[in-house]
């Protein structure tokens, strides 16, 4: 099966908490500076704070959780390949450090139940990458053995820490170079997921 990481992989945003959210938190009225405001996030990630909760330590006064997802935009060709990975009977999970709340109204307004069978999310799991027990709590969910897991996420860190519990996983970005930091295959397109699967292309880890 595919696993996929969101930001950076699914939605376009890579680092959501500087280009999306402390942005919108500032046109409500934060004065947060990044490193507070990434705390809080991170706290909230981790399912310790509720997004109203996340929005009013903040300081964001009229913020929701609806207006501010709407500045998420799917990865270009990312509905294409979910199809195509179906069609060819993949099962698709996400792995994902993210507020729940947002994780739960992104897949809906996108469609992405449609394609990504299992989400295993930071915010519903208290546990974030690249925490070894996340990979771990995924593989458990999924009922799949480690090594039968595809991850793919657009940073090393994470892709290391996957390779490490026993995945397969490849670093992704349209912006990387065509090997990663470990020599191994990387994935610019989520089109090119099938090449990989095919050619058997897999990053894992060195024993």
């Amino acid at each position: 099966m595919v696993a996929l990481d969101a930001m950076g992989v699914l939605y376009q945003s890579a680092d959501d908490v500087s280009e999306l959210l402390i942005p919108y938190a500032r046109t409500h009225g934060s004065r947060l500076g990044r490193e507070r405001t990434q705390e809080l996030y991170v706290e909230c990630s981790l399912g310790r704070l509720t997004s109203g909760e996340l929005w009013e330590r903040l300081g964001a006064d009229g913020a929701n959780d609806e207006e501010y997802c709407r500045g998420h935009e799917l990865t270009e060709g990312v509905l294409p390949a979910l199809e195509r990975l179906s069609t060819r009977g993949m099962s698709v999970a996400c792995l994902s450090n993210d507020v729940s709340e947002w994780s739960l109204l992104l897949r809906r307004r996108f469609g992405l139940d449609k394609y990504v069978n299992t989400w295993v999310i930071s915010g519903d799991i208290g546990i974030r990458k690249p925490s070894s027990e996340a990979f771990a709590t995924l593989a458990r969910v999924v009922g799949v053995d480690p090594g039968q897991i595809l991850f793919v996420d657009d940073r090393m860190a994470n892709v290391r820490a996957a390779r490490a519990a026993g995945l397969a996983s490849v670093l992704y970005g349209a912006a990387v170079s065509e090997f990663d930091e470990d020599g191994q295959s990387t994935v610019r397109r989520l089109d090119a997921l099938e090449d990989v699967l095919d050619r058997g292309q897999i990053g894992r880890a060195h024993v």
